[in-house]
């Protein structure tokens, strides 16, 4: 049994801030998401009585069931907070740069399903934040923070055609709503990418690359392309710390290497390799929600035909 006052510690205690998968992989430090909304406040300028505030990503369920799906951080959200939980809204204080994250209010039945219930003062610790604060309170924090003007997201994805989701909460209605300047600084700032984010990207690259590596010393004739995706995925993970990868993995052999978007639900990387096919495996791994983005070409048998090799001198 466990006595309240170790309970309390344990809730408190954050082993390492920031993000880690272990003394083996890569230690993503919350300075990282400092300097981000440092980046974004300095383009925005002095703004007294306004905010920048977002809504991270929702936990989701398989359609109408129970089963909870693995959840991925709201991208912008995660550039600025660098925040792994769901259902939570940061925002950034444009006169102090101060940062505030609000998490939800867990019921006390959480715990015995999902685990520990930790309190604010383990988020602040954990991701460098100012303030924590419950989402219930967000707009009566905001009022007494003297904020009239909130800048909100709302943009157009220019890859997939979709919209960025707005923030929205209880009592919204209270403030002056300006969505008009956000998604286009925010866009600028993540492409130009700072000294910290380029280590977390040649972290997840060496990672990938490896795995990459891992395939092509793997695979032999007879085997599936899906067990080419499986070798690369359990490598990343393992090896890594890379739960996700950055996309459908494409596992193309023979006819489907020139199929684009290969893997697919309709096409999902099912068939029997041959001997004397060419494999071509786009595949990357993701970690912090950095990822990595890498496509390479041999034969499954090792041993390039004059054809073969002939086409791949052509890049």
């Amino acid at each position: 049994m466990v006595h309240s006052s170790e309970a309390e510690n344990a809730r408190n205690e954050v082993e390492t801030p920031g993000y880690t998968r272990g003394p083996h992989t890569f230690h993503v430090k919350p300075q990282l998401y400092a300097k981000n909304r440092s980046r974004l406040s300095a383009s925005l300028g002095l703004n007294p009585g306004t905010v920048v505030i977002l809504q991270g990503g929702k936990s989701a369920t398989l359609y109408s069931t129970d089963t909870e799906l693995p959840f991925h951080q709201e991208p912008f959200f995660h550039w600025s907070f660098g925040v792994e939980e769901p259902d939570c809204y940061g925002a950034i204080n444009l006169e102090t740069g101060k940062s505030m994250l609000f998490i939800p209010k867990l019921p006390e039945e959480y715990a015995v399903w999902m685990g520990e219930i930790y309190p604010p003062s383990h988020f602040k610790a954990k991701y460098g934040i100012d303030e924590v604060h419950f989402i219930c309170d967000v707009a009566d924090v905001l009022k007494r923070a003297n904020i009239t003007r909130l800048l909100t997201l709302l943009g157009k994805d220019s890859d997939s055609g979709l919209m960025t989701k707005e923030a929205s909460f209880e009592g919204i209605d209270k403030f002056n709503i300006d969505n008009s300047l956000l998604h286009h600084e925010m866009v600028e700032l993540r492409v130009l990418k700072t000294d910290e984010e380029l280590d977390v990207l040649r972290y997840v690259n060496r990672v990938s690359s490896a795995a990459h590596r891992e395939v092509m010393q793997t695979v032999r004739p007879s085997m599936f392309e899906y067990q080419a995706e499986s070798v690369f995925k359990n490598f990343c993970h393992f090896q890594g710390g890379c739960r996700f990868t950055s996309y459908t993995c494409i596992c193309g052999s023979g006819v489907n290497s020139s199929i684009l978007h290969y893997g697919h639900a309709g096409a999902p990387n099912s068939k029997q390799m041959k001997d004397g096919d060419m494999c071509l495996y786009d595949m990357g791994g993701e970690y912090s929600n950095y990822t990595s983005d890498i496509t390479c070409s041999f034969p499954i048998n090792g041993r390039f035909t004059d054809k073969q090799r002939g086409f791949t001198m052509l890049y």
